[in-house]
């Protein structure tokens, strides 16, 4: 009875729910002026704002478990930088949660994605290159291989990307090629998440893969 509601039944309503959400949108193309399209987009909406509150649930479980793992680590005098994390998820959790809930109009989401999210994404981003780079070099001293050698090319091309070149600078060429060539490999990857996303989708669908179980 127990593997019914933890493993079964999840994957039937999972199931069931995304072929809904598949159905109408094949329905969409073919005939977005029937009856049944309309009805069928309608219980897509309903699928879809459920799957958004579920995700924001499990989001916000995400959330209070990190800081209950910050919270030990204080506890346990492992880490202060475990004391920072705490104190400025905290604020930041409360600010957001104040201005939406008293519409102070203050400006909070804004104000914490300029301040705090958006210096940090570009921080990452410049030292990716040089993550990239460092590993490329270890992995070329512990064995030669021909991945190796791509991924090492891979990251030097990465890390030209990063450089800043001026509009009248003779390396803007050079610049450029290597911009095409890393939107290329990007491409690339983007194609191969969409592809695998696809897998994934119709092996939960199939019933193949029960994410939902324990």
């Amino acid at each position: 009875m127990r593997r019914i509601f933890t493993s079964t039944a999840p994957a039937i309503i999972t199931g069931i729910a995304g072929l809904i959400v598949l159905i109408s949108f094949i329905m969409q193309l073919i005939l977005p002026q029937a009856d049944l399209t309309k009805v069928l987009i309608g219980l897509r909406t309903i699928l879809i704002n459920i799957a958004v509150i579920v995700a924001g649930m499990a989001l916000l479980l995400g959330f209070f478990r990190l800081l209950n793992f910050h919270l030990r680590r204080v506890q346990q005098r492992k880490s202060s930088l475990s004391l920072v994390a705490l104190i400025v998820a905290i604020v930041v959790f409360v600010v957001l949660v104040a201005d939406r809930l008293l519409n102070l109009n203050l400006g909070a989401a804004a104000i914490v994605f300029n301040v705090i999210i958006a210096p940090i994404q570009s921080s990452l981003g410049a030292l990716l290159a040089i993550f990239l780079g460092a590993a490329a070099f270890r992995m070329a001293q512990r064995r030669r291989t021909w991945g190796t050698l791509w991924f090492l090319l891979s990251a030097i091309v990465v890390l030209l990307t990063q450089i800043p070149v001026s509009s009248n600078s003779l390396l803007l060429p050079i610049r450029q090629f290597f911009d095409a060539l890393a939107m290329g490999g990007l491409r690339g990857l983007l194609l191969g998440v969409a592809l695998g996303t696809l897998a994934v989708a119709f092996r939960v669908l199939l019933a193949i893969d029960r994410p939902q179980s324990e």
